[in-house]
Parts: C-alpha cells; structure tokens; sequence
C-alpha cells in the first residue's frame, strides 16, 4: 500500500513537473515573440519609440493569473503601463500571420495615445469597445500602408464596407460612440467586433487616481513623440483632448535615410526556423515525453543578412545634377561601407531613368563603386516616370538576375508619373530636402530626406 501510494505521489509529481516545463516554454517563446513583434514595429516606425517604450511587456499564462492576484488575461491587452499577454495567443496568431500581431501592436498603441484606457467608461460598455476600436482602425487605415502586415482579400473588402460607412477618416471614440447608439447601421455588433476587436479591454478598468495619473504621462508622451521643441512652444496652453492632429503629423514624420538604410544592411537577429542550428533529438524527446512540448521550440533566433542585393534609381530628368547624384551615392557608400565586407556579398544595380531607362551599371566591389561614382554622367534630362524601373526589376526577378531583393532606393525630386500599386520589396524615394512633391508619394512607399 506504501509503495503504492508513493508510486501515485512520484507519478503527480512527475506530472506536475511536465506541466511546469510546458508552462515555462511557452512563456519563453511568447516572450520572444512579443519582444521581436516590438522591434519590428519600432523599426518600421522609429518615431513611436516614445511610445513603445512607455509600454513594458509581460507574458503571462491564464493559470498563473489564476493562482496569483493578477486579472486573468484573454488574449492581449494594456493597462496603459504594460502589455500583458497569453502566451498561447501570441503563438497561434504568429504561427498564422505575424504581421496581424505588429499591426495589432500598433492597435493596441493607439488606444494608449488616444487615451482610450484612461477615459470614462459610457454606460453602453459594448458599443464603447467597440467605438474606440473603429477609432484605431480608422487612423490605422488612414495613414498606415494597407499592404503593409495586412489582410486577406476577403477581410480587406468587409473591413472597406464598415469604414467607408463611418467615413474612412479618423473619428474620435466619442463620436463613432453616439453614431453606433443613434444610427440604424447595416453591420451586426458581432461582425464588426470580429473585423475590428483584437485586444482585452477589460484591462482598462483602473481606479481614478490611477486612470489620472497614465492620462497624463500619455499626454506628455504623444508631445514628445510627435513635436520638436519649437512646434512645442507654439502648441504651449492647446485642448489635449483632440488628437487627431498630432497623430497625423506623427505619421507624416519623415525617416532619417541613413537609420533606413542602415536597417536593411546590418544583420540581425530574426524568429525564424534555423535548419542548421536546430536539435531534432532534443525535440523529438519532449514530444514524446513531454505531451506534445517541444524542448526547443520550433521557432529559433537566426542572424539573417537583410540586403544581399541592391537597387538604385537614379532621377535623371533636369532638376538632377551630377553634384547631387555623386552627393548621394557618397552618403550611400557610407553607410554601406561600414559594415565589414559588405560588397563582397553584395550586387547593386545603379539604373538611371528620367522618362525611360537610359542606363543600368551593375556593381560587385568597392573598386567599381568608386569608379562609377567619380565618372559618373547623367544620362536623359526629360521628364520623368518612376514606371520603367519598376518594370525592369519585374523582369530581371524573372531571369533569376535578382533572386533575393529587399529594397528599392530611389533619388529623386519627386515630380513624375508613380506605379499604381506596392511590388512585393520595399520603396524608398529619396530626396535631398523636403519639398512638396513629397505629397504625392504613395502611402506603401517611404519618403526619406538625405540631410
């Protein structure tokens, strides 16, 4: 009988301790999913990083917000200080779409710079979810590149729909509040919350000093993130509660090209399955012991070299000197040059174009980056179509001459004729200042000034 029941005790301990290795590993991989998720988003847009950095983040298990004092966790979501997450969300929405996650992020973000957790709750709690919810979405929609961490074609059309009723234009949660009170609408609450909901809001529910307190460290946040000390001064005694403004100015803010560039040609660390550095056996033990727990998980950090080719379009129509050209290939070459060997891995092609293609030098070393520069003759002074480029990328992508394109940079004053949709490699038009042909970039691509 004593054998018996230690045998029992061995084996619940046993099970206790596969359970608590499950626990552990999951929470290990959520964390790095959540953190890579942050470094995206912080990357792709740098000038959040005020307000990504105000937001800590913490994975925790719906068993362990059951044993401790913490608010059980469905998904994810923000108490305005942290984003706290299931583990096993962020799992399953990485395995089926990363991009959902960093757009969901920057969902979960402008709620925070809305101040969405810290405002009064309306006596219609649903319809107020649901309210500031369609607020995010609707400046994601207005200023965030649709293709970028996107949709399926089917969700972009029924999203559409929704939006389109509501205006397709920022709104506040106040105002979208009182149209979905008042207004008959065509769409069900549940197919809008389905189209629109990704994070707990139940997080929110903070005590009014507390509530106070992350309203106002919020406020100073979106000035920092948004605003230069003099636009600051003049923006001294303005109403904080309309945001719509600074949040617009925050999207238009332009990338520093160096920052651009340098991200593409550094390598870094990745969440992808690295084949070579992975260990089946171990793998294949917790499978089989562990209840179906991978030791390690299929999801591995891998250095992975951002920008093995290069394409750069030269604007040769008559507003480019050959003073500006070699001005910006020499800020190029710079950038490219610090990092170690970087040409003995790499193809760039150096096409100008004003109204047509009028030449294409491809480079492999140093020593012909050097020599095109200082030989370099501009060659077309018509107008100018960005199209042609676009095109000859498309067919040397057929040949296999381009295998492995990241990136298209390309100088310019901005006056020409722009494809009508985003290729599947990201665009970057370059421009030594600012001037108002930035306006007519297209929303996929980024608009970079050299100084």
């Amino acid at each position: 009988m004593k054998k018996e029941a230690s045998t029992n005790a061995e084996a619940a301990q046993s099970a206790g301790t596969s359970e608590n290795a499950r626990e552990s590993a999951c929470r290990e991989l959520g964390s790095r999913i959540l953190y890579t998720c942050r470094s995206e988003v912080c990357a792709r847009f740098p000038f959040f990083s005020p307000g990504i950095a105000a937001l800590s983040c913490e994975v925790i298990s719906r068993e362990k917000s059951r044993r401790t004092d913490l608010q059980e966790i469905h998904g994810i979501g923000t108490d305005g200080s942290r984003i706290l997450a299931d583990p096993m969300f962020l799992i399953r929405v990485w395995e089926k779409n990363p991009g959902a996650l960093k757009r969901g992020y920057l969902h979960i973000l402008f709620h925070c710079l809305y101040l969405h957790p810290f405002s009064q709750e309306k006596a219609k709690k649903r319809l107020w979810n649901l309210a500031c919810d369609l607020a995010a979405e609707l400046l994601l929609k207005e200023n965030i590149p649709e293709d970028l961490w996107g949709f399926s074609a089917e969700e972009k059309k029924l999203r559409g729909r929704v939006l389109e009723f509501f205006g397709g234009r920022p709104l506040s949660a106040e105002v979208l509040y009182h149209r979905l009170e008042q207004e008959k609408l065509p769409f069900s609450l549940e197919e809008m919350e389905q189209l629109f909901a990704f994070d707990d809001h139940s997080l929110w529910k903070l005590n009014p000093e507390r509530a106070k307190q992350e309203k106002s460290r919020w406020e100073k946040i979106l000035t920092y993130t948004t605003l230069g000390k003099e636009h600051q001064k003049h923006r001294i005694g303005a109403n904080p509660g309309n945001r719509q403004e600074e949040l617009e100015q925050l999207y238009k803010s332009r990338y520093d090209y160096r920052k651009f560039l340098k991200k593409f040609a550094f390598p870094r660390e990745e969440i992808q399955l690295d084949e070579e550095s992975f260990d089946y056996i171990f793998y294949h033990f917790g499978m089989e012991h562990y209840g179906n727990l991978p030791l390690i998980e299929p999801l591995e950090y891998k250095e992975v070299n951002r920008l093995e080719e290069l394409v750069i379009a030269i604007d040769t129509s008559g507003s480019c000197s050959r003073e500006l050209v070699q001005r910006f290939l020499g800020e190029t070459y710079q950038i490219l040059s610090t990092r170690e060997n970087f040409f003995r891995k790499m193809k760039v092609y150096i096409i100008q174009c004003d109204c047509c293609i009028q030449s294409v030098s491809v480079i492999h070393s140093e020593e012909e980056w050097k020599e095109y520069v200082r030989n370099v003759q501009i060659q077309g002074r018509s107008g100018t179509d960005f199209v042609p480029v676009f095109t000859y990328i498309k067919k040397e992508r057929e040949k296999k001459k381009l295998k492995n394109l990241k990136v298209l940079i390309y100088f310019t004053d901005g006056d020409g004729i722009y494809p009508g949709q985003k290729p599947d490699y990201e665009t970057a038009f370059v421009f030594v200042k600012k001037n108002e042909n930035m306006k007519y970039v297209p929303n996929w691509a980024y608009k970079l000034v050299i100084s």
